[in-house]
């Protein structure tokens, strides 16, 4: 049963099945393979006919694009100028975005526990993506924490294998910007 607002057009059902039948098979294949398929999907304008965006004004946006139960879900999302997302990640699951138009830059990072909910964390690899350009992340390289910064407006389409609606997030603690502790969040439905 599809659960997204609409019916999706053609094109996003054809990319949704075949970024499924890649899920079925593992992570790997989906994170392996699943950024072609999408990339070759938005290279067709009909691909977005009834798929929307909101505005990102002060923090980036998340509309549903299709999602079904037990599968992965697509979600556009619009990030605003000079905007970067907290630290945080995805509970030890793959996810990649292709960027639509725009520009930006995915920070891998590496946590270390200094004390009790203490970390200090680190920046370990960096991707920049402009359009038509994919970003993954991939925990099987031990790098499942990431942050995300948009220079510019930018809008994307990220795939997840399945749609928690919370992440764990890492924000500095009061008594240093060099530290942080994990806080579960909310995401936006």
């Amino acid at each position: 049963m599809a659960t997204s607002r609409t019916a999706p057009n053609e094109r996003v059902r054809d990319t949704y099945d075949r970024l499924a039948a890649l899920l079925e098979q593992g992570d790997d294949a989906f994170i392996e393979e699943g950024p072609s398929i999408l990339q070759d999907a938005i290279e067709d304008e009909a691909f977005f006919d009834g798929v929307e965006t909101e505005h990102a004004e002060e923090s980036y946006t998340r509309r549903l694009v299709h999602r079904e139960s037990d599968g992965p879900v697509i979600r556009f999302m619009e990030w605003p100028p000079e905007y970067t997302l907290m630290p945080h990640e995805h509970h030890g699951r793959p996810c990649f975005e292709v960027l639509v138009d725009g520009q930006l830059f995915l920070a891998d990072m590496e946590a270390e526990n200094v004390s009790g909910n203490e970390y200090e964390l680190d920046v370990i690899d960096g991707t920049v993506c402009g359009p038509g350009e994919a970003g993954v992340v991939d925990p099987r390289t031990g790098t499942d924490i990431h942050a995300v910064y948009s220079p510019v407006r930018t809008r994307s389409l990220h795939v997840y294998p399945d749609d928690n609606h919370y992440g764990i997030g890492y924000v500095p603690t009061e008594a240093s910007n060099d530290r942080y502790r994990s806080e579960r969040f909310q995401l936006r439905d």
